[in-house]
């Protein structure tokens, strides 16, 4: 049976650090973007979080890529994706 994955999601989480708790310990805060180009390259990405970094108070500490996909079967795309029913 032939299956194929499809990209169904891509988002960004960029994290940064906004201040250090009571104990000292760093505190992080993250922004989700979602619905980035699935053509856009990790170079992309970084140019997406230098940019939103210029509109931050802070610096951004990490870039976190989340893709999600369908694995389709065969007998699902014939149906489903294609128009067939």
């Amino acid at each position: 049976m032939a299956a194929n994955s499809v990209l169904t999601e891509n988002v960004i989480k960029v994290r940064y650090q906004i201040g250090d708790d009571s104990k000292g310990k760093d505190v992080f805060k993250e922004q989700n973007f979602k619905n980035i180009s699935a053509d856009a390259t990790d170079d992309n990405l970084v140019q997406l979080s230098d940019a939103v970094e210029k509109l931050l108070d802070y610096s951004v500490s990490t870039i976190k890529k989340q893709q999600t996909f369908i694995v389709l079967i065969k007998a699902i795309m014939n149906h489903k994706f294609c128009g067939k029913q």
